[in-house]
């Protein structure tokens, strides 16, 4: 007998829902605004949602290894203005030290990796519960970022240090209006191609989805799966570190409500683009659509004239669906597997019953 297969396009079409959403919302804002498809806007999405999708990547990592981290919108926060008091006057609310803003930039990275490092650490060597931890540290990272700076926003910023978050590669004039290819755009499509070959294309990205799936599987495997989370944190760390220069630069500014309230946001993109919170599945490529969904909503309804509470509504029930379907996604998994089992069961049975004839 065959063993039974299950349908490739039905699995495809499920693990690709993402692409379909993104079409199926610029379509509708397309023809609801003519606004919506105006070059200045086209231009300006991914702009907008730069800082936004470094923090879903960050999602994407700790959630193929069954994991998560609530405080990479307070590393946000914590790196940008730590940057900003280190490039600042002391008359615009700086500490007056006008490092070199590439200096700024490294030490930016180097403190974001630090945090993941630290949550990974207590997570993996110490055993705290990875929410308890990253509640804590998104609260304590936050009072920090209030207790450093000087109460209101620090600004002014030198074009090095502002050019990755709101420099432009071209300019394109229509007749419509101005098209801007922004260098944080770029940025971040490639860091999610990076981050997409990183984990479908080396041994560690193997490894992530293998402690994902299973930890004491892959760990009776050979599989170091506590450095592999601690690692995982760390890229997260650096990600939300990038987030944070992205949205400084972008704004030209650092205050300390920085990146406040995105992180149930950043998981509703990362999970309705196909990430699981229960770890081992999806892609990066499948979250980078995540972001451009959220991203096509928010504008299209603020085009449109929405009321932000409606708003507010439209992101709760993205958030509910999102997670409505990550159900569904595991339960259809589970009943292919079930069915796989069934399968291999019944050819068992059948090279038996050949033999003993």
């Amino acid at each position: 007998m065959k063993r039974a297969e299950p349908n490739r396009l039905v699995s495809l079409m499920v693990d690709n829902l993402i692409w379909l959403f993104v079409l199926g919302a610029f379509i509708a804002f397309s023809l609801l605004s003519d606004r919506f498809l105006s070059p200045y806007n086209l231009g300006n999405i991914l702009l907008r949602s730069a800082a936004f999708g470094m923090l879903v990547l960050s999602q994407a990592y700790t959630f193929i290894t069954g994991n998560f981290d609530l405080s990479v919108e307070s590393s946000l926060g914590l790196t940008a203005m730590f940057a900003a008091l280190m490039l600042v006057t002391s008359e615009a609310g700086g500490l007056g030290w006008q490092l070199d803003p590439l200096l700024v930039i490294l030490l930016m990275l180097i403190l974001g990796g630090l945090i993941g490092l630290f949550n990974g650490v207590l997570i993996t060597k110490v055993g705290v519960n990875n929410l308890l931890v990253t509640i804590a540290m998104l609260f304590v990272l936050r009072g920090a970022t209030y207790g450093i700076s000087p109460g209101t926003s620090i600004s002014f910023f030198p074009k090095e240090f502002t050019w990755l978050g709101g420099g432009t590669l071209a300019r394109i004039v229509t007749d419509d209006g101005n098209f801007v290819l922004s260098v944080a755009g770029i940025f971040v499509i490639l860091a999610f191609l990076v981050g997409h070959i990183h984990t479908r294309y080396t041994q560690f990205g193997r490894n992530m989805y293998a402690v994902g799936a299973d930890a004491d599987a892959a760990r009776a495997a050979g599989i170091n799966v506590d450095r592999v989370v601690i690692i995982v944190y760390i890229i997260a760390g650096v990600c939300a570190a990038f987030a944070g220069l992205l949205q400084a630069g972008r704004l030209n500014a650092a205050t300390p409500t920085m990146g406040a309230n995105l992180i149930f946001a950043v998981h509703g993109a990362a999970i309705i683009g196909g990430m699981s919170i229960y770890g081992g599945r999806g892609n990066i490529i499948g979250a980078f659509g995540g972001v451009l969904l959220w991203s096509i909503l928010d504008t299209g309804l603020n085009i449109m004239g929405v009321s932000p509470f409606w708003i507010d509504v439209s992101r709760g029930l993205l958030l509910l669906f999102a997670v409505l379907l990550d159900a569904l996604r595991v339960r259809y998994q589970h009943n292919v597997q079930m069915r796989l089992a069934l399968a291999d069961t019944t050819v068992g049975l059948g090279d038996k019953e050949q033999s003993g004839g």
